[in-house]
């Protein structure tokens, strides 16, 4: 039985309402730890090393960085900024997983100048520009192929598409494919090749895609050994994809490990390799923790329609924007159900600022004055977020696993929203 989900007393919701305004986001420090262990667990029974590595770029507020960092696990950066914050946080270039999008030369030779060493490619011209960064540089790499296995994926987001944006095929006539930059790094001085990383999606329902994708790269590398001869693989990052609830039940942790663990312990056989195994995961690790709490400001009434207005906001979740996406959503204090359909409405003045609902909401008894909490709001949320209308940027506060509530990053006034607009700048008179 899961025990993620973070619980909070109405009256600790409506004192931090009073004292930080709202709308305000509240982390719950346990459940972050919680579910590391729960993804430590589920792979126990894996016959090499096993690590957790977090998506840094699901949320990246620093104190979020710095309980990941205690736990001891790595972090997938995707981004220069990304590592900037890490090593801020107190977290360790060693611990770092680097898969660029861009693949430049210039970011190459940032992060490697900042102690990157695992660097994951999915281009010719990518790799290309890793060998020149190195050769500034002048310290060795160790270097992952991103390949997509181009497997069917059961998820609200798939990235295993042939022609995808992401990873390279294992074969083709082009020079972007997995063998094509094999052969390149095995024959390219100071670069040591270290394994194989691959993203299926994310939101994934059906773990078996990732059976199906393990199979696909153990026969590649066999295959790869026979033409190209011996090379070790170090390193298999099978990326990420768990769901998180977002109020359903979906497969846990202990159900992905259960349709790979007898595959990659018989891969560690087959291939001759104790090789290391990553599982990245963002939304994972970081959703369940956080709580958004707005407040009720008005509602109104027609015929079988209730609109309920919360001083919240699109601009606060805009994955309800972008993906129509329906967080659990409950009224503090709850009360008997309305005849009419509830509709959850924004606060700001645009016909897509309402909040998906579902038959998880639990939108009973709202009347102004009350707060709406939405779950699970962790990963995507304010760090995708933006101020529209002038909007502040609102409080995140934590409770920390000794149960007091600290502020990890501090609400916006008016009058730093304007400053940071630049509206203390001098600038010319418009003629």
């Amino acid at each position: 039985m899961r025990n993620v989900t973070p619980k909070f007393s109405d009256q600790e919701l409506f004192h931090l309402a009073e004292k930080f305004g709202t709308p305000y986001f509240l982390i719950d420090e346990a459940a972050l730890r919680r579910t590391v262990s729960e993804l430590e667990q589920a792979y126990q029974d894996f016959k090499g090393p096993f690590r957790v590595a977090y998506s840094t770029k699901a949320n990246y507020n620093p104190t979020v960085i710095k309980t990941f960092v205690s736990e001891g696990i790595m972090f997938d950066l995707t981004a220069s900024n990304e590592l900037y914050f890490l090593l801020k946080c107190g977290g360790s270039s060693e611990n770092v997983i680097y898969t660029s999008i861009t693949e430049t030369m210039a970011e190459y030779e940032q992060v490697m100048k900042l102690g990157v060493r695992k660097i994951v490619v999915s281009s010719y011209n990518g790799l290309l520009n890793l060998i020149e960064a190195r050769a500034r540089v002048g310290d060795d790499v160790e270097v992952l192929i991103r390949v997509n296995p181009e497997v069917s994926v059961k998820a609200e987001l798939r990235f295993s598409m042939k022609h995808g944006k992401f990873g390279v095929p294992f074969d083709s006539a082009d020079e972007d494919s997995a063998m094509s930059l094999l052969r390149k790094i095995l024959s390219t001085p100071g670069m040591s090749f270290e394994g194989f990383h691959f993203h299926l999606g994310s939101q994934i329902e059906d773990p078996s895609c990732f059976a199906v994708a393990l199979e696909k790269l153990e026969s590649f590398v066999l295959g790869a050994r026979r033409e190209l001869g011996s090379f070790p693989i170090r390193t298999i990052d099978m990326g990420g994809g768990l769901p998180a609830p977002y109020g359903r039940t979906v497969p846990t942790a202990s159900d992905f490990s259960s349709q790979v663990l007898g595959q990659l312990n018989s891969m560690i056989e087959s291939l001759g390799d104790k090789f290391t195994l990553i599982v990245e995961s963002g939304r994972f690790l970081s959703a369940e923790s956080t709580i958004m709490v707005t407040r009720i400001v008005n509602v109104k009434k027609f015929d079988e329609t209730k609109y309920v207005y919360v001083d919240a906001g699109y601009h606060n979740l805009l994955d309800s924007a972008l993906l129509k996406h329906e967080y659990p959503v409950e009224v503090i204090p709850g009360g008997s159900s309305s005849p009419r359909k509830s509709v959850l409405s924004g606060r700001l003045c645009d016909a897509l600022d309402i909040f998906p609902t579902s038959n998880r909401s639990k939108l009973g008894g709202a009347e102004p004055g009350k707060l709406v909490v939405f779950r699970d709001v962790g990963a995507y949320s304010f760090v995708i977020g933006s101020q529209f209308h002038c909007q502040p940027k609102p409080y995140i506060l934590m409770r920390t696993t000794q149960g007091s509530h600290i502020v990890v990053r501090k609400g916006q006034d008016l009058d730093e929203l304007f400053s940071e607009e630049g509206g203390d700048l001098t600038n010319h008179k418009h003629q």
